[in-house]
C-alpha cells in the first residue's frame, strides 16, 4: 500500500505534473490572491527555484516545514520562507529582484 502525501486527508499521491496542476488549480480557485498583493513574476520565479532546491520540498509541491504548496505560498508578496534554520527567500524583493 502506498504511503499517503498527507498525513491530515490521506490524499494518495499523484505523478508529480498531475500533482503540480492540481494544487495549483485549487489553491487559486480557492484562495484567489489579488493582484496588488502577488509577488512579481520574476520574485515567484525565484522563490521557487529556492523551494527547489530545499530538502525540505515534499512531492516537488508541499513545504516540509509548514505543510504548505509552494507555489501558493510563493505567489504573495507577503509570503516568507518558513525554513526554521534559513530563509531561503533573504535577498528576493518585490520591484526590485535581487537574487543573493
Amino acid at each position: 500500500m502506498t504511503k499517503p502525501l498527507c498525513p491530515r486527508c490521506g490524499l494518495a499521491p499523484l505523478p508529480p505534473e498531475e500533482a503540480v496542476a492540481l494544487a495549483a488549480e485549487t489553491a487559486v480557485s480557492l484562495f484567489p490572491i489579488a493582484p496588488s498583493l502577488r509577488a512579481d513574476e520574476a520574485v515567484y520565479e525565484a522563490r521557487l527555484r529556492r523551494c527547489g532546491d530545499c530538502d525540505a520540498l515534499r512531492e516537488g509541491i508541499l513545504c516540509a516545514y509548514c505543510g504548505c504548496y509552494v507555489r501558493f505560498r510563493a505567489r504573495s508578496q507577503k509570503s516568507y520562507c518558513p525554513n526554521p534554520v534559513e530563509d531561503r527567500w533573504l535577498g528576493i524583493q518585490t520591484g526590485d529582484v535581487r537574487v543573493s
